[in-house]
Protein backbone atom coordinates (compact mmCIF):
# COMPACT_ATOMS: atom_id res chain seq x y z
CA UNK A 1 0.00 0.00 0.00
CA UNK A 2 3.06 2.37 1.07
CA UNK A 3 4.65 1.80 -2.11
CA UNK A 4 1.26 2.35 -4.56
CA UNK A 5 0.68 5.55 -2.33
CA UNK A 6 4.69 6.20 -3.23
CA UNK A 7 4.59 5.25 -6.94
CA UNK A 8 1.13 8.10 -7.50
CA UNK A 9 2.74 10.82 -5.05
CA UNK A 10 5.48 10.61 -7.67
CA UNK A 11 3.70 10.57 -10.55
CA UNK A 12 1.47 13.40 -9.02
CA UNK A 13 4.48 15.91 -8.53
CA UNK A 14 5.63 15.31 -12.37
CA UNK A 15 1.76 15.84 -13.40
CA UNK A 16 2.13 18.89 -11.29
CA UNK A 17 5.74 20.28 -13.13
CA UNK A 18 4.53 19.46 -15.93
CA UNK A 19 1.65 21.52 -15.54
CA UNK A 20 3.66 24.32 -14.11
CA UNK A 21 6.19 24.57 -16.86
CA UNK A 22 3.05 24.43 -19.13
CA UNK A 23 1.51 27.28 -17.40
CA UNK A 24 4.66 29.45 -17.62
CA UNK A 25 5.27 28.91 -21.32
CA UNK A 26 1.83 29.74 -21.93
CA UNK A 27 1.96 32.79 -19.73
CA UNK A 28 5.70 34.01 -21.85
CA UNK A 29 4.16 33.21 -25.23
CA UNK A 30 1.27 35.62 -24.01
CA UNK A 31 3.95 37.77 -23.14
CA UNK A 32 5.99 37.64 -26.12
CA UNK A 33 3.31 38.09 -28.50
CA UNK A 34 2.87 41.54 -27.20
CA UNK A 35 6.41 42.19 -27.18
CA UNK A 36 7.87 40.27 -29.61
CA UNK A 37 11.29 42.31 -30.56
CA UNK A 38 14.69 41.40 -28.83
CA UNK A 39 18.05 40.30 -29.98
CA UNK A 40 19.73 37.95 -27.21
CA UNK A 41 17.52 34.99 -27.66
CA UNK A 42 16.45 35.26 -31.54
CA UNK A 43 19.61 35.59 -33.33
CA UNK A 44 21.36 32.51 -31.35
CA UNK A 45 17.69 30.79 -31.77
CA UNK A 46 17.49 31.42 -35.73
CA UNK A 47 21.08 30.76 -36.31
CA UNK A 48 20.88 27.28 -35.12
CA UNK A 49 17.67 26.55 -36.91
CA UNK A 50 19.75 27.78 -39.76
CA UNK A 51 22.18 24.99 -39.23
CA UNK A 52 19.68 22.28 -38.63
CA UNK A 53 17.12 23.38 -41.23
CA UNK A 54 19.84 23.64 -44.26
CA UNK A 55 22.71 22.87 -43.21
CA UNK A 56 24.17 26.39 -43.09
CA UNK A 57 26.89 27.86 -40.88
CA UNK A 58 24.95 29.84 -38.21
CA UNK A 59 27.95 32.24 -38.88
CA UNK A 60 26.49 32.16 -42.43
CA UNK A 61 25.26 35.57 -44.38
CA UNK A 62 21.69 33.40 -45.00
CA UNK A 63 21.45 33.35 -40.91
CA UNK A 64 22.51 37.04 -40.39
CA UNK A 65 19.69 37.92 -43.28
CA UNK A 66 17.15 35.50 -41.49
CA UNK A 67 17.57 37.63 -38.25
CA UNK A 68 17.57 41.18 -40.08
CA UNK A 69 14.23 39.91 -41.83
CA UNK A 70 12.63 38.56 -39.12
CA UNK A 71 13.74 41.84 -37.04
CA UNK A 72 13.68 44.65 -38.98
CA UNK A 73 11.19 43.30 -41.50
CA UNK A 74 13.61 43.81 -43.36
CA UNK A 75 17.58 44.08 -44.44
CA UNK A 76 19.68 45.77 -42.12
CA UNK A 77 20.68 49.52 -43.12
CA UNK A 78 24.19 50.72 -42.83
CA UNK A 79 24.71 51.91 -39.23
CA UNK A 80 22.19 49.25 -37.79
CA UNK A 81 23.21 46.32 -35.91
CA UNK A 82 23.75 43.40 -38.76
CA UNK A 83 22.37 41.00 -36.05
CA UNK A 84 25.46 38.40 -37.03
CA UNK A 85 26.05 35.53 -34.69
CA UNK A 86 28.78 36.69 -31.76
CA UNK A 87 28.28 33.41 -29.52
CA UNK A 88 31.07 31.10 -29.88
CA UNK A 89 29.74 27.38 -31.56
CA UNK A 90 30.19 25.55 -27.87
CA UNK A 91 27.85 28.67 -26.71
CA UNK A 92 25.47 28.02 -29.31
CA UNK A 93 24.80 24.20 -28.56
CA UNK A 94 22.88 25.12 -25.95
CA UNK A 95 20.17 26.87 -28.09
CA UNK A 96 20.08 23.53 -30.88
CA UNK A 97 17.22 21.75 -28.59
CA UNK A 98 15.01 25.11 -28.75
CA UNK A 99 15.72 25.80 -32.42
CA UNK A 100 14.08 21.80 -32.83
CA UNK A 101 10.67 23.93 -32.23
CA UNK A 102 9.70 25.73 -35.22
CA UNK A 103 7.51 28.77 -33.71
CA UNK A 104 9.42 31.26 -32.25
CA UNK A 105 7.11 32.39 -29.70
CA UNK A 106 6.98 29.04 -27.89
CA UNK A 107 10.67 28.48 -28.32
CA UNK A 108 10.99 31.73 -26.66
CA UNK A 109 8.47 31.01 -23.96
CA UNK A 110 9.86 27.48 -22.81
CA UNK A 111 13.61 29.51 -22.40
CA UNK A 112 11.94 31.77 -20.66
CA UNK A 113 10.25 29.50 -18.74
CA UNK A 114 13.32 27.70 -17.81
CA UNK A 115 15.24 31.05 -16.79
CA UNK A 116 12.74 31.75 -14.44
CA UNK A 117 12.91 28.03 -13.05
CA UNK A 118 17.08 28.56 -13.07
CA UNK A 119 16.23 32.22 -10.86
CA UNK A 120 14.18 30.50 -8.69
CA UNK A 121 17.14 27.37 -8.35
CA UNK A 122 19.35 30.28 -7.76
CA UNK A 123 18.34 31.81 -4.93
CA UNK A 124 17.73 28.16 -3.26
CA UNK A 125 21.45 27.63 -3.95
CA UNK A 126 22.09 31.18 -2.27
CA UNK A 127 20.35 29.89 0.84
CA UNK A 128 22.40 26.56 0.59
CA UNK A 129 25.60 28.18 -0.01
CA UNK A 130 25.11 30.36 3.06
CA UNK A 131 23.75 27.90 5.08
CA UNK A 132 21.13 30.79 5.82
CA UNK A 133 17.54 29.70 7.44
CA UNK A 134 15.12 32.47 7.46
CA UNK A 135 12.12 32.26 8.47
CA UNK A 136 9.47 30.05 5.75
CA UNK A 137 7.61 33.30 5.23
CA UNK A 138 10.33 34.97 4.18
CA UNK A 139 10.84 32.63 1.17
CA UNK A 140 7.93 33.86 -1.05
CA UNK A 141 9.51 37.07 -1.24
CA UNK A 142 13.00 35.61 -1.75
CA UNK A 143 11.69 33.93 -4.77
CA UNK A 144 9.76 36.49 -6.23
CA UNK A 145 12.28 39.25 -5.93
CA UNK A 146 15.06 36.45 -7.87
CA UNK A 147 12.54 36.58 -10.58
CA UNK A 148 10.68 39.64 -10.47
CA UNK A 149 13.23 41.76 -8.97
CA UNK A 150 14.82 44.81 -11.50
CA UNK A 151 17.39 43.38 -12.33
CA UNK A 152 15.79 39.85 -12.43
CA UNK A 153 13.56 41.08 -14.42
CA UNK A 154 15.88 42.60 -17.07
CA UNK A 155 17.95 39.65 -17.82
CA UNK A 156 14.55 37.50 -18.42
CA UNK A 157 12.66 39.82 -20.29
CA UNK A 158 15.68 40.01 -22.80
CA UNK A 159 15.68 36.80 -23.06
CA UNK A 160 19.57 36.57 -22.06
CA UNK A 161 20.89 33.45 -20.87
CA UNK A 162 22.20 35.37 -17.80
CA UNK A 163 20.07 33.02 -15.34
CA UNK A 164 21.44 30.58 -16.32
CA UNK A 165 24.87 31.47 -16.05
CA UNK A 166 24.08 33.06 -12.85
CA UNK A 167 23.11 29.14 -10.98
CA UNK A 168 25.88 27.61 -12.62
CA UNK A 169 28.48 30.14 -10.77
CA UNK A 170 26.26 29.56 -7.64
CA UNK A 171 26.14 25.56 -8.60
CA UNK A 172 29.95 25.90 -9.09
CA UNK A 173 30.87 27.34 -5.37
CA UNK A 174 28.32 25.01 -3.20
CA UNK A 175 30.32 22.09 -5.27
CA UNK A 176 33.78 23.79 -4.22
CA UNK A 177 32.46 24.02 -1.01
CA UNK A 178 31.21 19.88 -0.61
CA UNK A 179 34.70 19.06 -2.04
CA UNK A 180 32.86 17.72 -5.63
CA UNK A 181 35.69 19.32 -7.55
CA UNK A 182 35.17 17.53 -11.06
CA UNK A 183 31.51 19.00 -10.63
CA UNK A 184 32.88 22.49 -9.71
CA UNK A 185 34.89 22.19 -13.00
CA UNK A 186 32.55 21.75 -15.00
CA UNK A 187 30.27 24.24 -13.80
CA UNK A 188 32.74 27.02 -13.26
CA UNK A 189 33.49 26.35 -17.69
CA UNK A 190 29.59 27.42 -17.81
CA UNK A 191 29.70 30.29 -15.71
CA UNK A 192 32.42 31.81 -17.58
CA UNK A 193 30.57 32.12 -20.99
CA UNK A 194 29.92 36.29 -19.78
CA UNK A 195 33.24 36.65 -19.63
CA UNK A 196 32.76 40.41 -18.79
CA UNK A 197 31.10 40.13 -15.80
CA UNK A 198 33.02 36.96 -14.88
CA UNK A 199 36.18 37.26 -15.92
CA UNK A 200 37.72 39.25 -12.62
CA UNK A 201 35.99 36.73 -11.02
CA UNK A 202 37.93 33.80 -12.64
CA UNK A 203 41.27 35.23 -12.54
CA UNK A 204 40.44 34.82 -8.59
CA UNK A 205 39.28 31.15 -8.61
CA UNK A 206 42.28 29.69 -10.51
CA UNK A 207 44.49 31.49 -8.26
CA UNK A 208 43.16 30.10 -4.97
CA UNK A 209 42.22 26.64 -6.71
CA UNK A 210 45.89 26.43 -7.59
CA UNK A 211 47.16 27.48 -4.48
CA UNK A 212 44.32 24.81 -2.46
CA UNK A 213 45.95 22.40 -5.22
CA UNK A 214 42.31 21.03 -6.14
CA UNK A 215 43.49 20.44 -9.32
CA UNK A 216 40.68 18.07 -9.82
CA UNK A 217 38.82 21.48 -10.59
CA UNK A 218 41.17 22.32 -13.31
CA UNK A 219 40.72 18.55 -14.77
CA UNK A 220 36.48 18.84 -14.43
CA UNK A 221 37.12 22.52 -16.24
CA UNK A 222 39.11 21.34 -18.98
CA UNK A 223 36.97 18.13 -19.73
CA UNK A 224 34.27 20.47 -20.36
CA UNK A 225 35.99 22.78 -22.41
CA UNK A 226 37.62 19.63 -24.55
CA UNK A 227 34.30 18.05 -25.28
CA UNK A 228 32.24 20.72 -26.13
CA UNK A 229 35.77 21.57 -28.59
CA UNK A 230 35.45 18.46 -30.02
CA UNK A 231 32.02 18.72 -30.47
CA UNK A 232 31.75 21.72 -32.07
CA UNK A 233 35.34 21.17 -34.19
CA UNK A 234 33.11 17.65 -35.39
CA UNK A 235 29.80 19.65 -36.57
CA UNK A 236 31.29 22.87 -37.84
CA UNK A 237 35.02 22.23 -38.19
CA UNK A 238 35.56 26.05 -39.84
CA UNK A 239 33.44 28.00 -36.87
CA UNK A 240 36.20 29.59 -35.10
CA UNK A 241 36.99 32.63 -37.92
CA UNK A 242 33.40 33.29 -38.33
CA UNK A 243 32.54 33.47 -35.29
CA UNK A 244 35.47 36.08 -34.47
CA UNK A 245 34.09 38.51 -37.13
CA UNK A 246 30.56 38.07 -35.70
CA UNK A 247 32.08 38.74 -31.72
CA UNK A 248 33.88 42.19 -33.50
CA UNK A 249 30.57 42.99 -35.10
CA UNK A 250 28.64 42.48 -32.36
CA UNK A 251 31.14 45.03 -30.04
CA UNK A 252 30.79 47.87 -32.31
CA UNK A 253 26.97 47.67 -31.69
CA UNK A 254 27.59 46.57 -27.52
CA UNK A 255 26.18 49.92 -25.52
CA UNK A 256 27.85 48.88 -22.24
CA UNK A 257 28.26 51.15 -19.37
CA UNK A 258 31.21 51.74 -17.50
CA UNK A 259 32.65 53.68 -14.31
CA UNK A 260 34.06 56.38 -17.02
CA UNK A 261 31.13 56.51 -18.73
CA UNK A 262 29.10 57.66 -15.91
CA UNK A 263 32.02 59.90 -13.93
CA UNK A 264 32.88 61.56 -17.47
CA UNK A 265 28.78 62.17 -17.92
CA UNK A 266 28.70 64.12 -14.65
CA UNK A 267 32.28 65.96 -15.30
CA UNK A 268 34.28 65.71 -18.33
CA UNK A 269 37.48 67.13 -16.14
CA UNK A 270 37.22 65.54 -13.59
CA UNK A 271 35.13 62.57 -13.99
CA UNK A 272 37.82 60.51 -15.96
CA UNK A 273 40.54 61.45 -13.19
CA UNK A 274 37.98 60.31 -10.35
CA UNK A 275 37.33 56.69 -12.58
CA UNK A 276 40.86 55.88 -12.29
CA UNK A 277 41.46 56.92 -9.05
CA UNK A 278 38.64 54.70 -7.78
CA UNK A 279 40.07 51.92 -10.06
CA UNK A 280 43.36 51.83 -8.69
CA UNK A 281 42.49 51.87 -4.86
CA UNK A 282 39.63 48.63 -6.05
CA UNK A 283 42.34 46.74 -7.72
CA UNK A 284 44.88 47.49 -5.31
CA UNK A 285 42.06 46.11 -2.07
CA UNK A 286 41.34 43.07 -4.25
CA UNK A 287 44.71 42.25 -4.49
CA UNK A 288 45.57 42.30 -0.77
CA UNK A 289 42.42 40.66 -0.01
CA UNK A 290 43.14 37.96 -2.75
CA UNK A 291 46.90 37.64 -0.99
CA UNK A 292 45.22 37.06 2.30
CA UNK A 293 42.51 34.63 0.76
CA UNK A 294 45.24 32.00 0.19
CA UNK A 295 45.87 31.59 3.42
CA UNK A 296 42.41 30.95 4.59
CA UNK A 297 39.31 28.80 4.50
CA UNK A 298 36.29 28.34 2.10
CA UNK A 299 34.40 30.79 4.71
CA UNK A 300 36.78 33.83 3.41
CA UNK A 301 36.92 32.58 0.25
CA UNK A 302 33.13 33.28 -0.13
CA UNK A 303 33.57 36.73 1.42
CA UNK A 304 36.26 37.62 -1.12
CA UNK A 305 34.02 35.68 -3.45
CA UNK A 306 31.06 38.63 -3.20
CA UNK A 307 33.59 41.25 -2.61
CA UNK A 308 35.44 40.56 -5.97
CA UNK A 309 31.73 40.21 -7.83
CA UNK A 310 30.55 43.69 -6.45
CA UNK A 311 33.63 45.56 -6.96
CA UNK A 312 33.98 44.08 -10.82
CA UNK A 313 31.59 47.79 -12.40
CA UNK A 314 34.21 49.85 -10.27
CA UNK A 315 36.97 48.48 -12.08
CA UNK A 316 36.58 50.53 -15.29
CA UNK A 317 34.82 47.27 -17.86
CA UNK A 318 31.80 47.93 -19.69
CA UNK A 319 29.15 45.82 -18.74
CA UNK A 320 25.32 46.15 -18.84
CA UNK A 321 22.86 46.18 -15.89
CA UNK A 322 21.22 43.45 -16.38
CA UNK A 323 24.26 41.57 -15.62
CA UNK A 324 23.80 42.08 -11.95
CA UNK A 325 21.64 39.00 -11.86
CA UNK A 326 25.22 37.90 -10.76
CA UNK A 327 25.13 40.24 -7.36
CA UNK A 328 22.27 37.31 -5.93
CA UNK A 329 24.93 36.02 -4.27
CA UNK A 330 26.50 38.64 -2.47
CA UNK A 331 23.26 39.72 -1.50
CA UNK A 332 22.41 36.66 -0.06
CA UNK A 333 25.14 36.53 1.85
CA UNK A 334 25.14 39.96 2.74
CA UNK A 335 21.82 39.20 4.73
CA UNK A 336 22.95 36.26 5.91
CA UNK A 337 26.10 38.00 7.67
CA UNK A 338 22.92 40.35 8.65
CA UNK A 339 21.01 37.66 10.35
CA UNK A 340 23.72 36.24 12.05
CA UNK A 341 24.72 38.62 13.91
CA UNK A 342 21.57 40.27 14.45
CA UNK A 343 18.46 38.29 14.00
CA UNK A 344 16.98 35.25 15.92
CA UNK A 345 16.84 31.86 14.02
CA UNK A 346 13.75 31.51 12.32
CA UNK A 347 12.41 35.07 12.83
CA UNK A 348 11.74 38.11 11.02
CA UNK A 349 14.75 40.18 11.56
CA UNK A 350 17.64 42.62 10.37
CA UNK A 351 18.46 40.32 7.22
CA UNK A 352 14.61 40.55 6.12
CA UNK A 353 13.38 43.67 6.58
CA UNK A 354 16.95 45.03 4.81
CA UNK A 355 16.09 42.60 1.87
CA UNK A 356 12.61 44.12 1.44
CA UNK A 357 14.43 47.90 1.70
CA UNK A 358 16.43 47.27 -0.88
CA UNK A 359 13.83 45.43 -3.00
CA UNK A 360 11.26 48.16 -2.84
CA UNK A 361 13.66 50.66 -3.20
CA UNK A 362 15.13 49.43 -6.56
CA UNK A 363 12.17 49.12 -7.72
CA UNK A 364 10.85 52.52 -6.47
CA UNK A 365 13.60 54.55 -7.96
CA UNK A 366 12.93 52.71 -11.57
CA UNK A 367 9.28 53.73 -11.41
CA UNK A 368 10.45 57.57 -10.88
CA UNK A 369 13.44 57.75 -12.56
CA UNK A 370 11.93 55.75 -15.89
CA UNK A 371 8.44 57.00 -15.16
CA UNK A 372 9.74 61.19 -15.94
CA UNK A 373 12.21 59.81 -18.76
CA UNK A 374 15.52 60.27 -16.54
CA UNK A 375 16.67 56.87 -17.92
CA UNK A 376 20.35 57.96 -17.81
CA UNK A 377 20.22 58.99 -14.71
CA UNK A 378 18.21 55.37 -13.92
CA UNK A 379 21.17 53.69 -15.59
CA UNK A 380 23.74 55.62 -13.68
CA UNK A 381 21.93 55.15 -10.06
CA UNK A 382 21.65 51.27 -10.63
CA UNK A 383 24.82 50.88 -11.83
CA UNK A 384 26.99 52.08 -8.78
CA UNK A 385 24.26 51.87 -6.27
CA UNK A 386 23.97 48.24 -5.49
CA UNK A 387 27.18 47.27 -6.00
CA UNK A 388 28.30 49.81 -4.00
CA UNK A 389 25.86 49.37 -1.21
CA UNK A 390 27.06 45.68 -1.40
CA UNK A 391 30.65 46.48 -1.11
CA UNK A 392 30.46 49.04 2.23
CA UNK A 393 28.37 46.33 3.53
CA UNK A 394 30.85 43.45 2.88
CA UNK A 395 33.52 45.54 4.20
CA UNK A 396 30.92 46.41 6.95
CA UNK A 397 30.96 43.03 7.62
CA UNK A 398 34.11 41.63 7.23
CA UNK A 399 35.44 40.92 10.82
CA UNK A 400 32.30 39.34 11.73
CA UNK A 401 31.86 37.07 9.04
CA UNK A 402 35.43 35.96 8.55
CA UNK A 403 36.68 35.26 12.58
CA UNK A 404 32.62 34.96 13.41
CA UNK A 405 31.70 34.52 17.23
CA UNK A 406 29.07 32.33 16.32
CA UNK A 407 28.90 29.57 13.72
CA UNK A 408 25.42 28.63 12.44
CA UNK A 409 26.62 29.69 8.66
CA UNK A 410 28.12 26.39 8.73
CA UNK A 411 30.90 27.71 6.44
CA UNK A 412 32.72 28.54 9.70
CA UNK A 413 36.68 28.02 10.38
Amino acid sequence: MSRTLSIVIIVGSVLLALALLGGLVWANTVYIRAHPLEKDFLVPWLAARTFIQYGQSPYSDPATQRAQIQYYGRLAQPGEDPLALWLPFPVELFYFPFALITNYAIARGLWLALLELALLALAYLSLQLTSWKPPVTFLPFLGLFSVFGVFGLLSSSSSSGLGFLALALGGFLLALHEERDELAGALLFVALFEPRFTGVFFVLVFWWIIFQRRMRVIWGFLMGLVFLLVLSFFLLPDWFLPFLRGLFSHAAYFHGRSLFDILAGWSPVIGPRLGWAILVVVALVLFVEWGIVLQRDFRHFMWIVSVTLVATPFLGIPINIKDYVFLFIPLVLFLSILAERFSRPRRWGAAEFTFLGVALGLWLLTVLLVGINALGAWTDVMFLGLPGLLLIGLYWMRWWFVRPVRTELGLSE
